[in-house]
């Protein structure tokens, strides 16, 4: 039992920190709090969702560099940087999903250890089963978000 309480302190502890309880931060706007903060804009949904509107700035980005081929100089080319062939076909298509893929997994780890601190709460009878079950269905959820968007990652190269 010693054991499973110094694994659940090591692993859990930048998690809380992560949390802001120990940060002891201040607001970065003064209509939002550290908890709104850190619990919406700093949210999984919220990440993911700029990511898709990240893909739309590239994907325009894209489409103007196309359209202002043969219109500006070559020093105007290189002072606006990231048109290049490997940026906009490589980088543009690989790092959105390098970025979605690192915040999937860690949200099946965060899930996954919450999981297990619960199986080892309900041992030691400091938890209910029903919290355990909960932290559960979560991890199962995060496993399979991110299984769906592993199975249909694609590289391109």
């Amino acid at each position: 039992m010693k054991i499973e309480k110094m694994f659940v302190a090591c692993f859990l502890a930048p998690l809380v920190l992560a949390a802001g309880t120990e940060l002891k931060l201040k607001p970065i706007h003064p209509q939002e709090t550290v908890a709104e903060t850190l619990n919406q804009r700093f949210s999984l949904e919220n990440a993911l969702a700029n990511i898709e509107s990240i893909k739309g700035w590239l994907d325009s980005f894209r489409r103007l560099t196309a359209a202002a081929k043969g219109k500006l100089t070559a020093r105007a080319w290189k002072d606006i940087g990231n048109t290049d062939w490997e940026t906009q076909e490589l980088a543009f298509s690989n790092l959105p999903p390098a970025i979605e893929g690192a915040l999937r997994y860690q949200n099946w780890l965060l899930k996954k250890a919450r999981y297990e601190l619960a199986l080892a709460e309900m041992r030691a009878a400091r938890s209910p089963a029903p919290a355990t079950e909960q932290a559960r269905r979560e991890m199962e959820q995060a496993e399979k978000d991110f299984r769906e968007f592993w199975d249909t990652l694609a590289v391109a190269d």
